[in-house]
């Protein structure tokens, strides 16, 4: 028994400092919390850097120097009135090592391209906030489009410790059926920038919402940088939105070939005497279309279909030159034979004159193509 007593009283003795430590530990803990700032963090850690509270005041202390008091909300309403009254944006805050910025990032602004958005930097000093840089950022691919709008629900996402605005905006062009839907992705921490794009057409109905419905494809096979995770992201939310529908590849490059055709060739139907071809991919649906066509028509140049096809009759010819397939013509399907224009048959004049020959109504026309020098005669 008295052995033990002995021992006990060894240990005793031994905690007596260990316990007085631990109080004046705690005592300095409760009195760096009470008004918390970074010099009483480091003369914390400097006395006591072993201290079980030392993994607490070294993330109260990144909190103060690298973690922004603002979300969304408050970004936005701090930016707005430093922005143009017209500007559209989203806008996130960011701080490091305890200096607080916001960065909108802007759809508008004098002398902004519908291929760029631009990202304003606004500084929290001794004057308030302040701007303190603007760059514009190259962004989705913009052809054919003339206006755009933030669409869907904006977030801040935190991917391996970095902080990113993620958001979305619609564009749409000239021919109101399409349009191309962006969603991007901006870091203040990194400045990494980056955005998937979806084009296709606008299917949508009436009154629907959101304000599109694309039947269409992404660009992510064309882009670099997917090993990143937040690039990975961009495409699965573009994959999981609903009203973002994909068609096959070779629809859809069948798709972007008519839709080239008419654009180069917009007074084909009327005025035009001369047109532009282009040369078909043979994933093209059109190409597998013209090898299953029946009543193909020879010439010692050429090999011409004339077919229907994603509601335009087409004339896609076969060059034995170079053994390139052409779209050669292109024009929206006949619903109404009694009414509307018909292209009935095709045959050739000569090797290098296509005729085609038409139905409207009790008349009966012909258009002749030369498809070497692509003249057109009425």
């Amino acid at each position: 028994m008295k052995r033990i007593l002995t021992a006990a009283l060894v240990l005793l003795l031994a905690a007596a400092p260990l316990a007085a430590q631990k109080k004046a530990e705690t005592k300095l803990y409760e009195r760096t919390l009470s008004k918390p700032s970074v010099e009483a963090f480091d003369k914390f850690l400097k006395k006591y850097p072993s201290s079980v509270y030392a993994p607490d005041i070294l993330a109260r202390k990144d909190t103060l120097l690298n973690i922004s008091p603002y979300d969304m909300a408050q970004a936005a309403a701090i930016a707005g009135p430093l922005l143009p009254g017209d500007a559209v944006f989203r806008a996130i805050a960011d701080r490091r090592e305890a200096v607080d910025r916001i960065y909108a990032v802007c759809l508008s602004g004098e002398g902004l391209a519908l291929d760029q958005v631009r990202i304003v930097t606004f500084r929290d000093g001794r004057n308030g906030w302040e701007q303190e840089g603007v760059y514009d950022a190259p962004a989705s691919d913009a052809e054919g489009m003339s206006s755009r709008e933030f669409v869907d629900d904006s977030s801040v996402v935190t991917i391996r410790g970095t902080r990113f605005l993620f958001f979305n905006y619609l564009m749409s062009g000239d021919d109101p059926a399409l349009q191309t839907y962006v969603a991007a992705a901006y870091a203040p921490q990194t400045d990494d920038f980056g955005c998937v794009s979806f084009r296709g057409k606008d299917v949508r109905g009436s009154g629907h919402v959101p304000p599109y419905h694309l039947l269409g494809r992404s660009d992510e096979a064309l882009l670099s940088g997917m090993d990143r995770p937040w690039m990975r992201l961009l495409v699965k939310n573009i994959h999981d939105n609903p009203w973002l529908e994909e068609i096959p590849e070779n629809l859809y490059l069948t798709d972007a070939a008519i839709d080239w055709w008419r654009e180069q060739n917009p007074d084909a139907i009327t005025t035009a005497t001369h047109l532009k071809f282009n040369i078909l991919q043979e994933e093209s649906s059109l190409v597998e279309e013209y090898k299953n066509a029946k009543g193909k028509k020879n010439s010692s140049k050429y090999t011409a279909a004339m077919f229907d096809h994603r509601g335009y009759t087409v004339i896609v010819v076969y060059q034995k030159a170079d053994e390139n397939y052409v779209l050669a013509w292109a024009e929206p399907e006949c619903k109404d034979h009694y009414r509307d224009r018909l292209l009935n048959s095709i045959a050739f004049d000569d090797a290098n004159t296509l005729a085609m020959s038409y139905y409207h109504g009790n008349r009966t026309f012909k258009y002749r193509l030369n498809l070497t020098s692509k003249n057109l005669r009425r």
